[in-house]
């Protein structure tokens, strides 16, 4: 990646702070969109855990009332 100075780092999270697209920043940055969270500093979504990846079953109780 090339280097990219705190000038223009800061305009373009001020440019996303004021609505701006992903896509027109990363462009701007000469990047990648996925790649703009880690290099501006900024939170990535992470993805939700679904019911298979959880080993806590928040119902059990519930279903072990219904089944006494």
């Amino acid at each position: 990646m090339k280097y990219i100075d705190a000038d223009t780092i800061r305009e373009a999270t001020e440019f996303l702070r004021n609505g701006g697209d992903k896509e027109r920043a990363a462009a701007y940055l000469g990047c990648k969109p996925k790649d703009l969270p880690k290099l501006l500093d900024l939170p990535s979504l992470k993805p939700v855990p679904t019911d298979q990846d959880q080993d806590f079953d928040l119902w059990s109780v519930d279903r072990a009332k219904e089944v006494l």
